[in-house]
């Protein structure tokens, strides 16, 4: 008889991941499992129901606080001219805005800022990326209410 009920390792030989993974989306996923003593619990059928309730497109890195993406398609020398359009605009603004409407106002670029430059291959996809990042500010932290 197919025992319904896993432990750890039936359940990640089950989801076909490495238990570190498994231990993370228990913490981070609401995972269906049952702590009885020491050991985690797993039902197949629960497993199987959370699986299926999951949307891939719904999905944001626990990490990012707030997300704000705009996606542009085109011919390469088209978008490299748009990186220069949009990155003027920044310039000329210091603000966001001029980039994403749908940042909240008020919050601008301070002085200080690193650029990171990046190539990766990632499952089907080459990425180029350029980022602008620095240390979150205090005064421009979102609360639950503006997320």
């Amino acid at each position: 008889m197919d025992n319904d009920i896993l432990n750890l390792e039936q359940a990640c030989n089950f989801l076909g991941v490495g238990e570190r993974t498994l231990i993370k989306l228990l913490r981070e996923e609401h995972i269906p499992a049952r702590k009885i003593g020491r050991e985690w619990r797993f039902s197949k059928s629960a497993l199987m129901d959370w699986i299926a309730s999951g949307d891939s497109y719904e999905y944001t890195n626990k990490e990012d606080s707030y997300e704000v993406i705009k996606d542009k398609i085109g011919n390469y020398n088209v978008m490299l001219e748009s990186i220069i359009n949009e990155a003027s605009n920044i310039k000329i603004n210091k603000s966001i805005n001029a980039l994403l409407k749908d940042v909240p106002e008020g919050i601008d670029v301070p002085d200080n800022i690193t650029l990171r430059v990046s190539y990766k291959q990632k499952r089907e996809v080459e990425k180029l990326a350029f980022k602008l990042y620095w240390p979150l500010r205090e005064e421009h932290r979102l609360t639950s209410k503006e997320k």
